[in-house]
């Protein structure tokens, strides 16, 4: 299992960080996470709690990302040609990983 859990660590920090800009943010959850190694690690030995056990070890921290979609507030009108309006509201907020995609690997 140990061994399984070296090679998350060492798979995932080719690719992302715990620091780094704020444009290069993005959130992946545990069982995001889990999914990715998932092609390369027998899925049985390992878990969510191992997930969260190599990003906790590699320092990585969780965030509340806001998820936000559109939702149309005026159809408009095709025949007369105005566009429909949207608005962006919240539709969920979920907490994950914060990680920081690593360019070309470095």
């Amino acid at each position: 299992m140990e061994d399984y859990k070296e090679k998350i660590k060492e798979l995932f920090l080719r690719y992302y960080r715990n620091i780094g800009e704020e444009e290069e943010k993005t959130y992946l959850s545990t069982k995001r996470i889990l999914e990715m190694v998932g092609g390369v690690i027998p899925s049985k030995p390992i878990s969510e709690h191992d997930i969260y056990e190599c990003m906790t070890d590699m320092g990585f921290y969780q965030e509340l990302e806001i998820i936000y979609g559109q939702v149309c507030i005026f159809k408009g009108d095709e025949e007369k040609g105005i566009p429909a309006e949207y608005d962006r509201v919240e539709v969920d907020r979920v907490f994950k990983w914060v990680v920081f995609e690593k360019k070309n690997g470095v």
